[in-house]
């Protein structure tokens, strides 16, 4: 192989990377405990009308596309929180859900 073609695969490699690590997005159990639902708008980059309460999460998580949500601390959530997250997951293909 030529070094264009190897220089060409690496640059595709870490573009592909990058534009995955950039539909993954990690949140923290601790930093939702106190103001969850501020932390959520400004780390899932939600617009100004978003209604801060579970059904209007459950609705901004249901229109997100090609997104991997990673909690980290799940256990530290409140129930109501955590399903909600869960069901949105199950609801919208189109974004993957890790609790860790």
């Amino acid at each position: 192989m030529t070094n264009k073609l190897i220089e060409k695969r690496r640059l595709r490699k870490k573009l592909k990377k990058m534009i995955d690590n950039m539909n993954e997005i990690v949140l923290y159990g601790e930093e939702m405990k106190e103001n969850p639902h501020e932390y959520i708008k400004e780390k899932l980059d939600f617009p100004d009308y978003y209604g801060e309460n579970l059904d209007a999460l459950f609705d901004c998580l249901s229109e997100l596309s090609n997104k991997t949500i990673i909690i980290k601390d799940s256990s530290l959530l409140d129930e109501d929180l955590l399903n909600t997250f869960i069901d949105a997951n199950d609801e919208n293909p189109d974004i993957d859900l890790i609790l860790d």
